[in-house]
C-alpha cells in the first residue's frame, strides 16, 4: 500500500509442491511420455514455469495438472551428470530443485521382437519348412512314380500297335482277294433271281414251304364247281373293297386278345395278297392304319417304339408294301450288285476259320459274331 496505493490486490501464499521420487530412486524409460507424480504442482506454476533436466538435456513439459507432470525425453539417452545413467532434476521457479532419481533407457532397438514372438516365428518357419520339403519329397515320389506308369503304359502300347500292324498285315495278306475265283463262282452258280409268287411267299410266309395257298386246285388251273362257300368268299371280297369296312374289321381284330402275333402276321399277309392287284387302295388303307398307328404311338409311355417290332397288323402290311414295291426295282437293278456285294463278304469270311456250331468266323463284320482265340 505504501508503494502503490492505487492498487487493490491482495497476494496468496500457497504450499510449495511436492515431486515425488522414483520408486528404488530409478525409473525405465521405455519410449512413452515420462510421468512424474506429486502434489500441488499446478497451484503457483504451469508448463512455462517448470524446467525437467535429464542428465544434460531437456525434457519438454507437455502437460501439468495437480498430481501428474508430463514431460518428453529425448530419445537418446543423454550423459549423466554424476550417477551411472541420466539423473532427473525438476526446477520451479528460480529457488525449488527436486532430484527425484535416475531415468535407465531401455529403448533398444526400435522393431525390437520380444523373444516370444521370434521363437514362434522360428517354430512356424520349421514347421513350413518341414511341410515343405516333405511335400517336395511326396512330389518326387508321385512324379517318379507316375514318370514309370507312363513308360510302362507307353512300352505296352507301343508293343499293342507292333501287334495290331503285324495282325494288320498278315490280315491284309491273307485277305487279298482273287476275283477271279469269285467271277467264275458267279458264272458257274449265276445271280438266282425269284419269279414274283416265289418272291412274295417268302417274304409274306418265311419258312412255310407247303402253305395252304399252293394247296387250292383254283391256283393250278383246275376247274372246280361252285359252292356257297365260294359265293361267301365272293360277297366277302366285295366287302373287303368297301375302305371303312375294312379298316373297322382290322380294328374289330386287333382288339381280340386271343389274336397272337403270328395271327397277326398271317393275317396281314393274306390281307395283303388280297389286295396286292389293287395297289392303290391297298396304298390308302396303309396310309389310314399308319395314321391311327401314330395317334396311338404319341398317347403311348414310348413312343419311339413304333415300327421297331411287327406286332400288329398294320405294321407287317408296311413290311409286305414296301417288298411289293422293291421288287421289279430290286430284280432289274439292284438285286445283282447286292448278291455280288454278300457273295464277296461271304467269300472273304470263308476264307478264315469259321465255327460250325456257332458259326462266328474270325472274319467277321460283327463283332458279337467275331471268333475269339
Amino acid at each position: 500500500a505504501k508503494f502503490a496505493p492505487d492498487v487493490n490486490s491482495e497476494i496468496l501464499y500457497v504450499e510449495d509442491p511436492i515431486y515425488y521420487k522414483f520408486k528404488h530412486n530409478e525409473k525405465s524409460y521405455k519410449g512413452d511420455a515420462l510421468v512424474i507424480e506429486g502434489f500441488n504442482l499446478n497451484l503457483a506454476a504451469d508448463e512455462n514455469d517448470v524446467d525437467v533436466r535429464i542428465g544434460t538435456e531437456k525434457c519438454n513439459v507437455t502437460s501439468l495438472t495437480a498430481t501428474q507432470m508430463l514431460c518428453i525425453p529425448p530419445q537418446v539417452a543423454p550423459p549423466p551428470v554424476h550417477a551411472s545413467h541420466p539423473e532427473v532434476v525438476i526446477y520451479v521457479g528460480k529457488n525449488l530443485k527436486f532430484e527425484i532419481g535416475l531415468l535407465r533407457y531401455d529403448l533398444g532397438s526400435p522393431f525390437t521382437i520380444p523373444p516370444e514372438v521370434i521363437g514362434g516365428i522360428g517354430a512356424a518357419a520349421a514347421l513350413t519348412l518341414f511341410i515343405a520339403i516333405a511335400f517336395m519329397i511326396i512330389y518326387k515320389h508321385k512324379s517318379s512314380q507316375a514318370e514309370r506308369e507312363y513308360k510302362r503304359i507307353q512300352i505296352q502300347m507301343d508293343t499293342l500297335e507292333n501287334n495290331v500292324r503285324s495282325e494288320c498285315k498278315q490280315a491284309f495278306a491273307e485277305l487279298q482277294t482273287d476275283m477271279t475265283d469269285l467271277t467264275m463262282d458267279l458264272e458257274v452258280s449265276g445271280i438266282p433271281l425269284l419269279d414274283h409268287r416265289t418272291f412274295v411267299m417268302k417274304v409274306f410266309f418265311p419258312g412255310v414251304g407247303d402253305h395252304p395257298l399252293f394247296l387250292d386246285p383254283r391256283i393250278h388251273g383246275v376247274n372246280k364247281p361252285k359252292t356257297e362257300l365260294d359265293n361267301a368268299m365272293i360277297q366277302f371280297e366285295g366287302l373287303l373293297n368297301n375302305k371303312w369296312f375294312l379298316l373297322a374289321f382290322i380294328e374289330t381284330m386287333e382288339k381280340q386278345k386271343s389274336f397272337t402275333i403270328r395271327d397277326r402276321v398271317n393275317f396281314a399277309s393274306l390281307l395283303t395278297i388280297i389286295l396286292m392287284t389293287k395297289m392303290e387302295y391297298c396304298t390308302d388303307i396303309l396310309r389310314s392304319l399308319l395314321l391311327k398307328l401314330v395317334e396311338k404311338s404319341l398317347t403311348s409311355k414310348h413312343p419311339q417304339l413304333m415300327l421297331r417290332r411287327t406286332e400288329s397288323i398294320v405294321e407287317k402290311m408296311l413290311t409286305n408294301w414296301l417288298a411289293l414295291c422293291l421288287y421289279d426295282y430290286m430284280k432289274d437293278y439292284a438285286g445283282s450288285s447286292l448278291f455280288v456285294l454278300f457273295k464277296a463278304i461271304k467269300f472273304q469270311i470263308e476264307k478264315g476259320p469259321v465255327d460250325s456250331c456257332s458259326h462266328d468266323a474270325r472274319y467277321s463284320l460283327s463283332e458279337d459274331r467275331l471268333l475269339r482265340e
